[in-house]
């Protein structure tokens, strides 16, 4: 059965990139072999440390474990230094996120190595080289790498047809079908926290999520090439009601929230005007009626095998605690906080709490359950700053690539995915670490990337068929808007 899974994505990705207008057959064969080998090796690194990472496979060999993805950065490494070194790739001068991104990594950098990075088997030094650190070679690989059209469609195409492969395993897990689970350690690991729900191989529901909403937003982004095919939009909206169907099946109220508000925010965005008031104000009425109508049963609800319907209902009343225990945090270490990767031990001295009768001490088995709470109590102030400043660069990056009425509609969609994830990695920030979940901090990064990649890069010269028919956008604020852009 795993193997039908993978036989039917395979059959989906081909299918899409047919409907994309990638055919026949030989011009197929054409379109990959064309294609640049460090963004495909950078989209490798993440789907196969996604899926085939160290609960997969791990030689523990030397201070860090051997697995294959990051075999793939290293060879994507040596790979990048010997087309710099034949002047078959350039460096680009750095901007403002570049410089965002590099003041944030050695903040992190920093406060690891000042404070006792050994500590929990080295936790703290495992945490910024595996999030923070491959992610930002990751980065500078995409970053810097020639990009053109193809790579954009394969990327879609792969982050689309891997959501399908995550919804139905979360489906799978969801309903115990477990024949339909691969690979096999997503049901046979040792960590059976949030086991029940769809946690994939990421073994965390919330990563999950977050990779199915992007799959998601990248399939949506075939809607203006396909919207004229009726299998295109057969194809569009039944992925996208599986890829719902897998969302919910994290039983993630953070992740429902995310889908709901990145599905305003990509139908927002391209629409014309006049209709953006009228989405404003149905989106206001569908929450007067849903909130009274799903408030309790959101509260309270059966998810992880091993967790009463009570017990879940009483993971809300520990947010008003976390955010106690990190304002005390804060107060005593402002700048520079108790540093990265020492929550875990610094936390005890104020759990103890003889006064306002509040019982810290719930907290005292969990990470912060808040990204930027979490940044606050370790890296203080500066952590914080760089962090939001680097998430305002991004959000700057990509709507700057939106507006840009040169680039083709494919390139300036990938502004709108970026903002889109942004918005889904914040809004589950704001009710766990997203910081220290597999992979979302490497889908991030790579995502920034090819944005800043897109808006550094001299533009390729358009096709006949594209410079007739340029992206409509207004030529001045003025103007009404007249999206979705259509080439």
């Amino acid at each position: 059965m795993p193997l039908l899974i993978l036989f039917l994505i395979a059959i989906i990705a081909v299918w899409g990139c047919a409907l994309l207008r990638i055919d026949p057959v030989r011009e197929k064969i054409a379109f990959f072999t064309a294609l640049k080998p460090i963004p495909m090796l950078t989209l490798a690194i993440i789907i196969v440390g996604a899926v085939f990472g160290h609960d997969f496979f791990h030689i523990a060999k030397g201070p860090i474990p051997i697995t294959l993805d990051r075999l793939l950065f290293g060879g994507a490494l040596v790979l990048a230094g010997w087309f710099y070194l034949t002047n078959r790739e350039d460096l680009r001068p750095i901007n403002r996120l570049d410089v965002a991104m590099i003041c944030l990594v050695g903040v992190l950098f920093l406060s690891t190595i000042t404070h006792d990075f050994t500590f929990l088997n080295n936790m703290p030094a495992s945490r910024l080289l595996f999030f923070n650190l491959i992610p930002f070679g990751v980065y500078m690989l995409a970053r810097t790498a020639k990009l053109g059209e193809r790579e954009l469609v394969v990327i879609t195409v792969v982050f689309g047809a891997f959501s399908v492969y995550l919804a139905l395993t979360a489906i799978a897990e969801m309903k115990s079908i477990y024949a339909l689970v691969f690979p096999k350690y997503i049901i046979n690991s040792e960590s059976t926290e949030f086991f029940g729900r769809g946690r994939g191989p990421f073994l965390n529901p919330v990563s999950n999520g977050i990779f199915q909403l992007f799959g998601l937003a990248s399939i949506w982004l075939w809607w203006p090439k396909l919207s004229s095919s009726m299998r295109g939009r057969v194809l569009v909206i039944g992925l996208s009601v599986l890829i719902s169907a897998g969302v919910y099946a994290t039983l993630t109220r953070s992740v429902w929230m995310s889908l709901v508000l990145m599905s305003g925010l990509m139908v927002w965005l391209p629409s014309r005007q006049r209709q953006k008031g009228l989405l404003i104000v149905g989106a206001f009425l569908v929450v007067l009626v849903a909130i009274p109508v799903l408030g309790d049963k959101l509260n309270a609800f059966k998810r992880d095998k091993e967790v009463t319907v009570s017990q879940m209902s009483q993971s809300a009343e520990l947010r008003p605690l976390f955010l106690t225990v990190a304002w005390r945090m804060f107060e005593d270490r402002p700048l520079f906080g108790c540093g990265f990767g020492q929550y875990p031990r610094e936390k005890y001295p104020y759990l103890q709490d003889p006064y306002t009768g509040k019982p810290l001490s719930m907290t005292k088995y969990y990470m912060q359950h808040n990204v930027f709470l979490a940044y606050l109590t370790e890296t203080g102030l500066i952590g914080l700053l760089f962090l939001l400043l680097m998430m305002a660069m991004m959000l700057e990056a990509a709507w700057r690539l939106w507006w840009k009425i040169e680039r083709t509609l494919l390139q300036r969609q990938f502004g709108m995915l970026l903002a889109a994830l942004l918005m889904v990695y914040c809004v589950n920030g704001m009710f766990h670490d997203t910081s220290i979940m597999p992979m979302t901090n490497m889908l991030l990064f790579f995502t920034a990337a090819i944005v800043n990649n897109l808006l550094t890069a001299v533009p390729e010269p358009m096709k006949a068929h594209e410079s007739a028919q340029p992206t409509r956008v207004p030529n001045a604020r003025s103007e009404p808007r007249k999206y979705p852009a259509v080439n």
